[in-house]
């Protein structure tokens, strides 16, 4: 295989790097706000209680005015994914949670 890169990088191609899975899951907590404080809770508690490191937490306005939205931002190895989705399944059936959706909603421009 070695030979073979050598041949290639001679011939000017350029090898693509082997792309590693992130270790950075995003999710969107929607609640009504007067539970925001339980629910942040439950999300420390639960994740990092499993092994998951919280990075970020942001809050923001939801669609309407007494819902708020939460985005978090997990530091997750690949091996704990089964875990990440087991407490998004819990953290979706905490009461007051309306839901949990993967990813977040920034809109980011690009230029």
């Amino acid at each position: 295989m070695r030979l073979f890169n050598l041949f290639l990088r001679r011939a000017g191609v350029q090898s693509v790097p082997v792309r590693v899975p992130s270790s950075t899951s995003r999710l969107t907590v929607v609640c009504p706000k007067n539970q925001l404080a339980d629910v942040r809770k439950q999300i420390y508690l639960g994740f990092e209680g499993s092994g998951l490191r919280v990075a970020t937490l942001m809050v923001d306005h939801a669609l309407t005015h007494d819902m708020a939205r939460t985005c978090v931002t997990v530091h997750c190895p690949p091996e704990l994914r089964p875990v990440l989705m087991s407490q998004a399944r819990q953290l979706s059936q905490f009461p007051g949670v309306h839901k949990v959706q993967w990813g977040d909603r920034r809109h980011i421009a690009l230029n």
